[in-house]
């Protein structure tokens, strides 16, 4: 493993696995459950993954950048491991067979209608398979060349800033909202993928700021989910917002080019990218995991096993509401890993420093 990542490539591996499929759901999310200007919770959501990520970088600092395997391995007895390992795995192969299928379902919706939906999903997954095998480091280089193919559609909002209203950013805060404890959930899937830098610590240079490229990231997909909430809030009214299903979709139409008909599916397409780095590295994820069971088997078979597992589930919901209800399941759950991971991490750390096994 001679090759090492450099802040660089972590922050651009970071925010591509956070900015996904989600965003055209968000403006709708925050004014469906903290109503007028429900875009400010961005900023307590970011924070919080801004303190999470802060954790982590503990965790990295106290076992000088010791693989988290090694760490829950040299404390922990196996039944709980293997428990452990299972049930993380499962739940982040699952996550990305699930945002696949909520992808393909929107595309169908939109461009595709009469197809069906679990071609698609087949053949995401296979080129999600094809590129896990390839290696850690072919991922990374992977997804900076996507980073670079989607960064000028960070710039699709500016035709828009013409035809915002600014009446409709009022001096209400929260208002017309509800069932704000969901609504953070809901919102912070949005910002989910960061917790898999707690996989990268062997993958890093020593010296490198890591942390810069991961806080970083979170800023950069902050600052572009902000834009994109600023831009549908002064665009739509809060009641149309609470109503349309995905509102960035939507935007995406009143894009015209003289030479393209119907822009918006060829802009959805792009996302296919930012999607395709999302699915493999939490299938990629998944298989280092349960890996540390079946400590003989190949990771490629591993791989193969699990997205194929996960891929027959994703046949159980056929409708995007219950793909989303899924989904939401699921975020719970990661979100409880991407806390309590670090923080037994850190508990693990101080105890084998207390008992001098530290330097």
């Amino acid at each position: 493993m001679n090759e090492k990542l450099n802040g660089f490539h972590i922050f651009i591996l970071i925010h591509m696995i956070q900015v996904g499929v989600g965003i055209f759901a968000l403006p709708r999310i925050a004014a469906e459950y903290f109503g007028y200007n429900g875009w400010l919770m961005l900023v307590v959501i970011a924070a919080i993954a801004a303190f999470n990520i802060y954790l982590i970088r503990i965790v990295w600092k106290m076992g000088n950048g010791a693989d988290i395997f090694t760490i829950f391995e040299s404390c922990l007895p196996k039944w709980i491991l293997y428990t452990l390992y299972l049930i993380v795995g499962l739940t982040w192969s699952l996550t990305a067979s699930l945002v696949a299928k909520e992808y393909v379902l929107i595309f169908q919706v939109t461009a595709f209608p009469t197809a069906n939906p679990m071609s698609f999903m087949f053949v995401i997954s296979l080129l999600a398979y094809l590129l896990i095998i390839k290696g850690f480091y072919t991922i990374v280089k992977a997804s900076t060349v996507f980073f670079f193919l989607v960064l000028w559609m960070m710039f699709l909002g500016i035709p828009f800033f013409n035809d915002l209203q600014l009446s409709r950013y009022t001096h209400y805060i929260f208002q017309e909202g509800k069932e704000h404890l969901t609504g953070i959930y809901n919102l912070y899937g949005s910002f989910l993928g960061y917790e898999l830098c707690m996989l990268l610590f062997p993958y890093v240079q020593k010296k490198t700021r890591f942390f810069t490229g991961v806080q970083l990231a979170n800023a950069v997909s902050f600052l572009i989910y902000v834009s994109v909430c600023l831009v549908c809030f002064g665009f739509y009214s809060l009641q149309q917002l609470k109503l349309i299903m995905f509102p960035c979709i939507d935007l995406l139409a009143y894009i015209k080019f003289p030479f393209i008909e119907r822009a918006e599916n060829i802009l959805f397409s792009f996302l296919l990218f930012r999607v395709l780095i999302t699915i493999v590295m939490y299938h990629w994820a998944a298989s280092l995991c349960i890996q540390r069971i079946f400590m003989n088997s190949k990771f490629a078979r591993i791989a193969l096993s699990m997205m194929a597992t996960t891929f027959l589930i994703s046949f159980i919901p056929s409708v995007l509401d219950e793909v989303g209800k899924w989904l939401f399941i699921a975020t719970y759950f990661t979100i409880a890993y991407s806390f309590l991971l670090p923080i037994g991490l850190i508990g693990i750390l101080s105890i084998q420093r207390w008992r001098g096994q530290l330097a």
